[in-house]
């Protein structure tokens, strides 16, 4: 995999615009204002202020280099795919970012991978998030269904897969705040009264969203919570690894926790 130096980038060119210009090439049929409003709502810089001062401390900690050895890592790990990974500054502006998401935040697709990160993040952070959004890149290798048609339970099982890859490979103490906002009561009722009742909903719909981020009238990050519990409650009662469960399809994952559920 290849990082994409986007500290020359930013060295030369600090404008979001300007960098999201360079970023046409790897966006089918996007244009430089669509593609900035798209990485923004996922936590990406809007203005160029103390950008200099993120390129010293990316430059400082070395976390380019850091990243590359993540990249070498989980690609042997998971036999993944090779994709360019854009490392660049977070919206300073966006106190949940800063206050829930520990200065960071990502963005997979099946063929890119970007990182959004604030000068002071932890080295731990930034692994725990590659190790989430890069288990993203591999699922959509590794599954026949196309991203296009996933349904709201292929997502909440793909982000409930990522996350339980972080506490397998880094540990319970990495996870994201959010795998601890309900108890497994909670989750299970979630998942019955809200995420079944609506499974072949696609990112089309505006409830699609409500549901996965718990915004409205939902719980807060209602469709990751309930992924997590899902998968871990899985692998917790069978021993399934991430490994195992990387290309079993949302269908048989569900069946499979059905099963020890009807067992315990």
């Amino acid at each position: 995999m290849s990082l994409i130096n986007t500290i020359d980038w930013l060295e030369n060119t600090p404008q979001q615009l300007k960098i999201c210009e360079k970023l046409i090439p790897y966006f089918n049929g996007m244009n430089k204002r669509e593609i900035a409003s798209y990485l923004n709502s996922f936590g990406m810089y809007k203005h160029p202020a103390n950008i200099d001062q993120w390129i010293e401390q990316m430059t400082e900690k070395q976390i380019g280099h850091y990243i590359k050895k993540l990249a070498k890592r989980y690609k042997l790990e998971w036999n993944g795919p090779d994709v360019p990974i854009f490392m660049l500054p977070i919206d300073q502006a966006n106190r949940k970012i800063e206050r829930e998401y520990r200065g960071r935040s990502g963005l997979a697709f099946h063929n890119k991978l970007f990182l959004f990160l604030s000068k002071d993040v932890h080295k731990d952070d930034i692994e725990s998030l590659f190790l989430h959004e890069y288990h993203h890149v591999c699922r959509l290798a590794a599954v026949t269904k196309s991203e296009d048609t996933f349904t709201i339970i292929d997502t909440v099982i793909m982000e409930g897969l990522a996350e339980n890859a972080v506490r397998e490979m880094v540990g319970e103490q990495a996870v994201s705040n959010w795998t601890n906002l309900y108890d497994s009561d909670q989750c299970e009722r979630f998942y019955e009264r809200l995420i079944l009742p609506n499974k072949e909903m696609t990112r089309e719909s505006s409830k699609f969203s409500q549901l996965m981020y718990g915004t409205g009238f939902y719980p807060n990050m209602l469709g990751y919570s309930v992924g997590y519990h899902i998968v871990k409650t899985l692998m917790d009662k069978t021993g399934l690894k991430t490994k195992q469960l990387l290309g079993m399809p949302s269908e048989k994952i569900l069946k499979k926790y059905s099963d020890v559920k009807k067992i315990s």
